[in-house]
């Protein structure tokens, strides 16, 4: 077991576990949080006799997106820290997305902003009935991080929606539209992400890297990596421009939790999505 503050990781078997873990905080995203995945996927990089790697959220939520909280430890948001920011959260994403062995993503309870990018960047996901996916960051003016990955998986009048509504689907939902692999009852997902990745480690000695990288170079000769930093450079100018909106200002004057109830009741009286 490799000590690190974010995230546990088991290394070295055949089977490397990467587990979120700050469950009191439905394991919201920190720049710490990409700094140590990042160091823990170059290790895994560097272990061939790893041939697969599962990534969890440790409690009831996979990752809630990014952790919006805003108090003396959380540094200051000015156009240079937004930058270096999201260089470390796209970063995190292509070491995913270029890591030799394949990724498994488990995913229970929320899935959301950072965390629906972790799992579209992994090579198949694998949820539980809990499971919910989307993009709350869009309510309140950021998002849109991952269409370059989703409009190869869903189509796009369904992005059209995501993107310009910010609602959230159920895991049924996304499996129908094909943005995760298969659906199992919560208390079963684990023993079945395990007995997935036990099967493809009984693949001959080579195959995982050889068919990840084809499928990889496939995605990416419809110029993914182009749209990935395009995509980039338009989040941090977004919010390095931005005035403060109302749910910035809540939360600095009451609270984010002040914040998102205030976000969760407008979007309620309207009622066009559940």
């Amino acid at each position: 077991m490799t000590d690190y503050r974010y995230i546990t990781a088991e290394l070295g078997g055949e089977v490397a576990r990467l587990t979120l873990n700050r469950p009191e905080k439905r394991n919201a995203l920190r720049d710490e949080t990409n700094l140590e995945l990042q160091d823990a996927l170059a290790k895994i990089a560097a272990t061939p006799e790893t041939r697969v790697v599962i990534l969890s959220g440790a409690g009831k939520a996979f990752c809630a997106g990014y952790d919006v909280s805003e108090g003396p430890d959380m540094p200051e948001r000015t156009p240079p820290y937004w930058r270096y920011h999201f260089r470390l959260a796209y970063g995190t994403l292509i070491a995913i997305w270029r890591l030799p062995q394949p990724v498994i993503a488990q995913v229970q309870g929320a899935c959301m902003g950072g965390g629906l990018a972790l799992a579209m960047a992994s090579d198949v996901v694998y949820a539980g009935d809990s499971a919910f996916f989307g993009d709350a960051e869009i309510k309140f003016g950021g998002g849109g991080n991952m269409f370059p990955i989703l409009q190869n998986l869903i189509g796009p009048k369904v992005l059209s929606e995501l993107m310009l509504t910010g609602r959230s689907m159920s895991a049924d939902e996304a499996w129908r539209r094909g943005m995760i692999n298969e659906v199992t009852p919560d208390a079963d997902l684990a023993a079945r992400v395990d007995q997935v990745a036990a099967h493809m480690c009984l693949l001959p000695e080579g195959t995982l890297v050889k068919n990840k990288a084809a499928t990889r170079r496939q995605m990416e000769a419809s110029g993914l990596a182009t749209l990935l930093a395009a995509s980039e450079d338009s989040s941090v100018l977004g919010l390095s421009t931005a005035e403060p909106n109302e749910f910035v200002k809540i939360s600095r004057e009451r609270g984010v939790s002040a914040a998102l109830t205030w976000q969760k009741d407008r979007f309620a009286k309207v009622g066009a999505y559940g």
